[in-house]
């Protein structure tokens, strides 16, 4: 039915149409002086006469008003608004006067005497390697909420400001900016020379969140201002692992350290990706050549002799080198294979004196994974440091 109406509704527009343009014609060429022209049908320009100048349109007076509030004074609003938003004209001056009036300034007398309670909030301190981003401004927008909202309940509030060092990082990346500028290495600078290149680093960049900060009008104590590695923060940190120390809280012991070939110095564990290998893979090195890929995951197999017999045990693993290390060598208790070899020493091919012995251990062996056996390096992977701290290797 509407498909219907719907043609009907086009035929009665044909047919007007074709009545609007029979009376057209009958009206005669008067009719037809007052026409106009087809859209996007244009006269062609003469040659042989000058094109016509295009009239010049007046320029739109500017409505911008321009901030003349000296530095440290309060802003004069009485001024006419801009007609449009303009952020540099609107935040102004504001931010320079409310630190001058010590707004942001947190009283410790008032929580001595009791006249206040104490609000206190650290910012959780932005790496010095660079600029903020999006994230620390959702961030500071939230916190910088919370901090006013206490501070006009009648909370003596403070908001510490500061900024953190990221050890690794930042040398990483200053290293970096080195090598781009002038070709050089942190090896080719003597270390107190390379420090100072570090310190100006944070400098720069730590000038730059600290301006950051201020864009965004964050009410924090800037008189209170801390850097993770500066002189009272590094005296507090001592301090608080002297005391964890001697309550038993933390330890000293040896451990593993993840070791990085290209720093040359230990890094956290934070640092470090690690990657889960099925089988043989083809990895690209850092440090080595670019343009080659280096095999890793495959298991090789090697034997150990049995002191005292010709007999040998069968090993497989994806780390041939680590056998420098080795001091054990691990089989699952249940598994008949080896039951008569636990305890016994093996003789080591390169090292002479190096004792090793198989072990039992049900919870780093998989009897049905390589051989059944697998030779334990302490020193060199996670679990077979934590085998080695069980068995007491």
């Amino acid at each position: 039915m509407f498909r219907l109406t719907n043609i009907k509704i086009q035929q009665w527009a044909v047919a007007a149409k074709h009545a609007s343009t029979a009376v057209n014609q009958a009206a005669g060429p008067t009719q037809t002086k007052d026409k106009k022209a087809p859209k996007g049908k244009k006269d062609k320009p003469n040659p042989c006469q000058p094109a016509k100048k295009k009239e010049a349109k007046p320029e739109k007076p500017s409505t911008f008003v321009a901030d003349t509030t000296p530095v440290g004074h309060k802003k004069d609003t009485s001024t006419p608004m801009n007609s449009e938003y303009h952020p540099k004209m609107v935040e102004a001056a504001w931010y320079q006067w409310w630190e001058k009036q010590g707004y942001f300034h947190a009283n410790e007398k008032n929580v001595i005497s009791g006249a206040k309670k104490p609000f206190t909030m650290v910012i959780p301190p932005p790496n010095v390697t660079g600029a903020l981003h999006l994230g620390h401004a959702l961030m500071l927008s939230v916190e910088d909420a919370i901090v006013r909202y206490k501070r006009m309940k009648g909370f003596e509030t403070l908001w510490l400001p500061g900024v953190d060092h990221a050890g690794i990082a930042t040398q990483t990346v200053v290293e970096k900016q080195i090598f781009k500028t002038t070709g050089k290495t942190r090896r080719d600078f003597e270390r107190d020379d390379f420090v100072k290149k570090v310190w100006d680093w944070k400098d720069e960049y730590g000038g730059k969140i600290i301006n950051q900060f201020k864009r965004y009008g964050i009410s924090v104590d800037w008189d209170r201002f801390a850097f993770t590695l500066d002189e009272q923060r590094s005296v507090a940190v001592n301090e608080a692992f002297v005391r964890f120390y001697d309550k038993g809280i933390i330890y000293r012991a040896t451990r593993l350290v993840n070791w990085s070939c290209a720093l040359k110095t230990a890094i956290s564990d934070l640092e470090v990706d690690h990657m889960e290998l099925t089988g043989p893979t083809k990895i690209a090195v850092p440090g080595h050549d670019p343009n080659r890929k280096y095999e890793f995951g495959a298991l090789t197999h090697f034997s150990y002799k049995v002191k005292g017999s010709e007999e040998t045990i069968e090993v497989a693993t994806t780390r041939l080198e680590t056998m420098l290390g080795d001091v054990a060598v691990a089989v699952h208790p249940k598994d008949e294979r080896y039951k008569h070899l636990v305890g016994k020493e093996l003789e080591h091919p390169f090292i002479k004196d190096r004792k090793i012995v198989v072990i039992t251990d049900d919870i780093l062996v998989n009897m049905d994974f390589g051989t059944g056996a697998v030779k334990i390096t302490p020193a060199h992977d996670p679990n077979d440091y934590a085998c080695g701290k069980r068995h007491k290797l």
